[in-house]
């Protein structure tokens, strides 16, 4: 820094150190002229290095990074889930997914799951609908196969008899689909736009399904029990 003599304006230049944080007596080397010179405004402040800084406080401590799986890893696992979820909803859902898409009976048979498209157990009331059912009768079945665009439409019709003399509780009725060997493929249930057939009555029945299985050969129409 640079200071100037108050009495005959000689300059000098001195180290800011020199004068200490305080200032300290000078004299011109000139003049002799004596004063107190204080140290410049922005002089940096002596710490003592071994004393504990002003104004430090204690951090805590820094917790250790989270452990992030690395993409190579993780993309295999995901493919893993994603296949168990697949794998649990086609178990789950495989009545709803024959119905869609018929030809994956074929591969639920093949694994040892059959699936009757209807699906279900019988009831106590499906079970006494089917005991009033037993006088009814099944004629004039037939079934046309047609093509709409790139499916196969399976159409199957035929008529209900009431031979008895009561009024009957229409039950559903079931269309099975076999191959030259008798092994099932498909089924599918439907029911009839009538609560009940009266005595003596003739009511006419239709249903169709997209896409049978391509091995099927023998189609089979029954009353079923299924709700």
């Amino acid at each position: 820094m640079i200071i100037s003599c108050q009495a005959c304006s000689t300059r000098y230049l001195i180290e800011p150190a020199a004068l200490g944080p305080k200032g300290r007596l000078v004299r011109c080397a000139k003049c002799g002229h004596s004063w107190q010179q204080k140290p410049p405004a922005d002089m940096p402040l002596q710490i003592d290095a071994d004393g504990p800084l002003p104004g430090l406080v204690s951090l805590p401590p820094v917790p250790p990074p989270r452990r992030r799986w690395s993409r190579g890893l993780a993309l295999p696992l995901l493919v893993i889930l994603l296949l168990v979820a697949g794998i649990g909803a086609g178990y789950v859902f495989r009545e709803r997914i024959v119905q869609r898409w018929p030809q994956s009976g074929q591969i639920y048979e093949a694994i040892g799951l059959p699936v009757h498209a209807g699906g279900g157990g019988e009831t106590a009331l499906a079970q006494e609908q089917m005991k009033e059912a037993e006088g009814l009768e099944l004629d004039n079945i037939n079934y046309t196969r047609q093509q709409d665009g790139a499916d196969t439409v399976l159409q199957v019709q035929g008529e209900i008899f009431n031979p008895t003399q009561a009024e009957v509780t229409l039950p559903h009725l079931r269309v099975s689909l076999r191959d030259d060997n008798g092994k099932a493929l498909f089924a599918w249930t439907f029911d009839i736009d009538r609560p009940t057939i009266h005595p003596g009555e003739i009511i006419p029945f239709k249903s169709e399904t997209r896409n049978p299985p391509a091995a099927a050969t023998k189609l089979g129409v029954n009353f079923s029990a299924t709700e």
